[in-house]
């Protein structure tokens, strides 16, 4: 299989200089653990997550030495930069995001969009195209029709594409890859989660990209805070090995099929839905390793490795707060990539 980002020499020999970096004051890498996960309320869509089964993600400074970052992104499948982009400039996507989406009555009436408080009408309102809004979304309901419409609209809308053009995280990316050219996928995913809905089930991002090889990186971009209950992306621990093995398996099993199937996320092969599973709890035990959550900021980006399997919870945020968050994949323009994606996304785009 193709080497990837993080197996190339640009990671791999980072091992050599990281040890001798100094860290800056505020890289708290290694030391963040802000309560007993017992405390907290997490929920996949089959019950409660195991509290001795959830760990924390571990942040990095932005102004840590990159010879440092690639050595963790290679350990880790993930790189968690804290402020990293303008807050400002994440929140004021945040404000416009959630105007642009007041028709469909997403929001409390009365309440600072920028804030992002969940009105609490029929969640089912608000399922993103799919076989779950086909099942459980309102037939001839206005709001729900409306809040289709937008929130497909809005991957075009200015608001939404200036954050995606941001200087800071392609600046970052070059220095972190040395790739001389980069290019942004267009199929962007720009995805609403509201309190006790839908959640993110078990993937990894390769398997949707199978079109190219595994050499692309995912910048998860929180637009705003997101508490620990609020629905983050979770990342499984160490498993970009179990990704790596079970894509291997899957080509395997593919070999009979077309290319066109080959490559698919939803061939004969996969499960509904081109997920892994929707039982993050039944999965994290399966593999022995625990689920990583954290608290993120406006500003914060993670980045993660195409094979690094990841879910979330539901969206328990006690404060009925939407989280609201988008993920951008970069890949070196001068080497082959998946052009599948260099398409706006649109519902049952086959990807």
């Amino acid at each position: 299989m193709t080497t990837t980002l993080c197996e190339s020499e640009v990671f791999t020999s980072a091992r050599l200089v990281a040890r001798d970096c100094k860290l800056p004051p505020d890289d708290r890498y290694g030391e963040y653990y802000p309560t007993d996960p017992k405390n907290l309320s997490l929920e996949s869509n089959f019950g409660p997550m195991l509290p001795e089964k959830v760990g924390y993600l571990q942040p990095t400074s932005k102004d840590t030495p990159i010879e440092v970052m690639r050595e963790r992104l290679l350990r880790d499948g993930y790189l968690f930069v804290k402020q990293l982009l303008p807050r400002d400039q994440v929140l004021q996507c945040r404000n416009d995001y959630f105007s642009y989406m007041a028709p469909s009555g997403l929001l409390k009436e009365g309440s600072n969009p920028v804030d992002g408080i969940f009105s609490d009408k029929d969640s089912r309102k608000f399922l993103p195209p799919g076989n779950l809004r086909r099942l459980f979304g309102l037939k001839d309901d206005y709001e729900s029709e409306k809040y289709l419409e937008l929130m497909i609209k809005a991957h075009e809308e200015r608001f939404y594409l200036q954050l995606c053009e941001s200087t800071e995280l392609r600046d970052f990316i070059r220095k972190l890859t040395e790739w001389k050219d980069i290019t942004m996928l267009q199929r962007t995913m720009l995805r609403a989660f509201v309190p006790d809905s839908e959640l993110t089930p078990v993937h990894f991002d390769q398997m949707y990209l199978r079109g190219g090889p595994p050499t692309s990186i995912t910048a998860w971009v929180p637009i705003g805070d997101i508490s620990l209950e609020g629905s983050g992306l979770m990342y499984l621990e160490k498993s970009v090995d179990i990704g790596r093995q079970t894509e291997e398996e899957f080509t395997r099993n593919a070999a009979n099929l077309t290319d066109e199937e080959r490559v698919s996320a939803f061939n004969k092969n996969m499960n509904d839905g081109g997920f892994l599973s929707r039982d993050t709890v039944a999965y994290g035990e399966n593999a022995k390793r625990k689920w990583l959550i954290t608290e993120y900021e406006a500003g914060d980006v993670i980045f993660h490795d195409p094979f690094l399997v990841h879910a979330s919870c539901k969206n328990k945020d006690p404060e009925r707060k939407i989280r609201l968050a988008t993920d951008l994949r970069f890949v070196n323009a001068n080497e082959p990539y998946d052009k599948r994606w260099m398409k706006v996304w649109r519902p049952l785009d086959g990807l």
